[in-house]
């Protein structure tokens, strides 16, 4: 219950309620452990890679691990007795000076039918017996309030479907 009230209060947010300076690590660290609470795989092993540059984000705290969180359950979901989750962050430039973060979420399990893919953003669509289907609505409309987007890569080869989350970057500090 008090999940599904969280998902309301997010879904209801039209705008970021704090900013705070966030290593995307310990960000994915503290989404890992809350998704492993509403799904307790005892296998389920996530592998972070962000090619050696600490990524920092600015952004409400609570909310950004909230839709994480929602993002790496359904990783586990998808295979919930040995679930796999490799996640890469990469970062590019968009030609207008904004930096970006891509944050692929890829899991071993079958992956999305071409359909679903579409579909999976919108409220109260789910591929499971258990579950609304809000999860990754509400994990979308929080990384677009922090002015981001959340889409479904296309499966490749040998691979299932990827979640990919662009957020704006913010530098990181400069060591004193």
């Amino acid at each position: 219950v008090n999940r599904l009230i969280n998902q309301m209060r997010y879904l209801a947010r039209d705008a970021v309620l704090s900013r705070e300076s966030l290593p995307l690590g310990q960000l994915l660290e503290e989404a890992f452990k809350e998704a492993h609470k509403h799904q307790p795989a005892r296998t389920a092993k996530l592998q972070f890679e962000h090619g050696g540059q600490p990524v920092v984000l600015a952004g409400d705290r609570a909310a950004l691990r909230h839709a994480l969180s929602e993002v790496l359950l359904n990783a586990i979901q998808a295979n919930p007795a040995d679930a796999r989750i490799k996640i890469k962050a990469t970062t590019d430039n968009d030609g207008q000076g904004q930096e970006w973060v891509h944050i692929d979420v890829a899991d071993n399990g079958a992956g999305f039918t071409p359909e679903a893919a579409q579909k999976v953003p919108t409220p109260f669509f789910t591929t499971r017996t258990a579950g609304l289907g809000l999860g990754l609505c509400v994990a979308r409309k929080v990384i677009e309030t922090h002015h981001g987007r959340l889409s479904i890569l296309a499966q490749t080869q040998g691979q299932s479907n990827s979640v990919r989350i662009s957020l704006p970057v913010t530098a990181a500090p400069a060591a004193n």
